[in-house]
Parts: C-alpha cells; structure tokens; sequence
C-alpha cells in the first residue's frame, strides 16, 4: 500500500511539473488518471489480506510499464533505471529470489534494447549508441543485480529476525 501511495503521489508531482514547464498533454494526464486507479485497486487488494498477490500485481505493471519506456526512448534516456522500483519491491514484499528474478528480467531487457536498437530491429525515440551496448547494458545488469542482492539479503536477515523475536517472546526466551 506505501508503494502504490508514494508512486501516486510521484506520477501526480509529475504532473504538475509538467503543467508549470507548459509540456503537459491531454494523454500524459488520462494516462496519469488511469494508472492512479490501477494503483488504487492494487492498494485495495493488499488491504483486503492479498498483500502478495498486491504485490505481484504491482511487480508486473511495474516492469511492463518500464519495459515499453526504455523500449520507446532506448538507452539514451534514464527510463531503464526505473527497474530498481520493482527490484526493490520484489525484494522487499516477494523474497530475495523474486528480487534477483525481477533484476534479471531488467538486465535482459536492457541488453535487448541495446542490441535491437543498434542491430536496428525498431528506432527508439533517442538515437542509439555504441555505447548503450558496451556501457549502459553491463552497468545497469550490475547495478540491478547488486540492489537485488543488497535489498534481499537484508530484507531475509529482519524477516529472521523478527521471526526469532517474535518466538522468543511466544516462549519467554530472552
């Protein structure tokens, strides 16, 4: 429920950015409207006892959305960084395989951009450069798989920790 508030209030910050830079357009706001309420029922399911699902659910449109954006500008643009959220995420609500899952589905996806836009598969909005492929692809498949590492194992170490608390006080133990 905290991601789907905090991404709602980022995309409406977004929004109001661009309405103050004058590049605001009519589909960026429907677009904006539209995602706010996928994001209001994702919230409502974690709340209704389906935080896992909630959480999958989010994962998903998380890195569809990124996917199709990085796609749409290619490698040139910052919108591939935009895979930490749902690494994180991943990490945090899933497990630290569903984290390393999701960073590898990122780096791929990277590599992939890289490579269809220079082997000139499809023409990203930005032009494509060498340097997407030698550079930005490895950078961000370590990056991604290191915060999946980082944010997976911590988020194990407390979940084990809390756990052993918590039985500790179930039998007294201290």
């Amino acid at each position: 429920m905290a991601t789907c508030l905090g991404l709602a209030i980022a995309v409406l910050a977004l929004l109001l950015v661009w309405l103050i830079s004058g590049d605001l357009q009519v589909e960026t706001v429907a677009g904006t409207l539209v995602f706010v309420l996928v994001l209001a029922g994702i919230a409502a399911l974690a709340r209704g006892g389906r935080p896992r699902l909630a959480s999958w659910a989010l994962i998903i449109l998380l890195v569809l959305l990124v996917t199709v954006d990085a796609a749409s500008y290619g490698l040139g643009s910052p919108a591939a960084a935009a895979y930490f959220v749902p690494v994180v995420l991943a990490a945090c609500s899933i497990g630290f395989l569903a984290g390393i899952g999701v960073a590898l589905f990122g780096s791929a996806a990277t590599w992939v951009i890289a490579w269809g836009t220079l082997a000139g598969w499809y023409q990203p909005f930005l032009p494509a450069e060498p340097s997407h492929l030698t550079f930005n692809a490895p950078l961000y498949t370590v990056l991604f798989v290191l915060v999946a590492l980082i944010v997976g194992a911590w988020s194990r170490y407390l979940s084990d920790v809390w756990r052993r608390g918590a039985n500790d006080q179930k039998t007294g133990r201290r």
